[in-house]
């Protein structure tokens, strides 16, 4: 039922107001159908004797089916002009033709179904329309139809019409400006609804610059952060090989190598020597290390203590140690301090140290 109802109400326009209109003359065209349709069975069931209505009754149901039809195809103003035009004529029709029977009080019905099916201006017509059929049974059926006088009855049932045509207006004209009410409202709404989109898709704009700016940030700092790396590994690679070269180990023939020493030693630098010569004795396998500190401006009891190390750890590899260069104002803070070495080759210069080594190693 639903879905049926569904169907019946699609109403193919575009105007909202054509549509409620089409809505209202479907509804009413279902309804007369129905009353068509209940007038015929009670004919053939009961009254079997007025056969013939079944014709007008036949022709009336197919007429409201066609007229719904005809509105949901979006022909809403012909089909309400339909339904009040076929009510008018069958009201006068019935009026006229069945003198006996007080139909004609629903003269009103054409303006009702005006008011809720055509628009304001249609109204006053078919109140006009009313007006003349109303003339016209007065004239054509006025003695058959009530025992009125011709003035009284058309005094009374104009009266009745115009305050019907007085509603119907007000009906009327409320529902149209109702409707461009809710038509303003609507256009608001849509305008609202509008700059709202706008202002999203402006947003979203904003917000898609943002972030590709921002991503463009994080590309940049990630290739920062790259280069960064790239040079700190660098930096530690040089600092390694600096920290190599401030000790370097010289080969001195086959069996000798000297270790020249400059500058403040420190303990990084003092561990850093002893590693290095140690290293260069056992791959090399040589006899003797030359230790040149004519460069080394000072040497306290921490000094002393390092290379009192370095000489026992190369003699348990089996090499032996000479000390070279050590400076008259060097001597005398080791002789202040009590600092002695356990070097038994001490020597002024290099040269003279490289040519005792050599021979005493021609020797053996």
């Amino acid at each position: 039922m639903k879905r049926f109802f569904s169907i019946l109400l699609d109403i193919r326009h575009s105007d909202e107001e054509v549509r409620q209109r089409g809505r209202n003359i479907a509804i009413i065209g279902l309804a007369l159908f129905v009353i068509n349709v209940l007038i015929a069975v009670s004919i053939v069931i009961s009254f079997p004797e007025l056969i013939v209505l079944l014709i007008p009754t036949g022709f009336g149901a197919a007429l409201y089916i066609a007229i719904i039809g005809m509105t949901r195809m979006g022909y809403v103003d012909l089909a309400g002009w339909l339904t009040v035009v076929v009510s008018l004529i069958g009201t006068i029709s019935a009026t006229i033709f069945h003198p006996d029977r007080p139909v004609a009080v629903f003269i009103i019905v054409p303006l009702v179904l005006a008011a809720t099916i055509l628009r304001f201006r249609d109204v006053i017509v078919v109140t006009v329309a009313v007006l003349i059929g109303l003339v016209s049974i007065a004239f054509l059926a006025e003695s058959a139809i009530i025992s009125l006088p011709l003035p009284d009855f058309l005094v009374t049932t104009s009266m009745l019409v115009s305050f019907v045509a007085v509603i119907s207006f007000v009906q009327s004209a409320g529902n149209e400006k109702l409707y461009h009410r809710l038509q303003a409202a609507l256009q608001q709404t849509r305008q609202a609804a509008t700059q709202l989109q706008l202002m999203n898709e402006e947003l979203d704009r904003r917000v898609e610059a943002q972030t590709e700016a921002l991503q463009e940030a994080l590309r940049e700092l990630e290739d920062r952060a790259v280069a960064q790396s790239r040079l700190l590994a660098e930096v530690i690679a040089q600092r390694d090989v600096i920290r190599d070269l401030s000790v370097p180990v010289l080969p001195v023939g086959k069996q000798a190598l000297v270790m020249p020493l400059v500058g403040t030693i420190d303990r990084d630098r003092l561990t850093l020597t002893q590693e290095q010569a140690l290293a260069q004795i056992e791959q090399q396998r040589v006899r003797w290390l030359i230790l040149d500190v004519t460069g080394v401006p000072v040497i306290d009891t921490e000094v002393a203590a390092g290379m009192m190390q370095l000489v026992q750890s190369v003699r348990l590899l089996g090499a032996e140690v000479a000390l070279v260069g050590v400076r008259p104002e060097v001597a005398q803070t080791m002789v202040s301090l009590g600092i002695e070495l356990p070097i038994s080759h001490v020597f002024s210069d290099l040269a003279g140290a490289v040519e005792w080594v050599g021979r005493q190693l021609v020797t053996r």
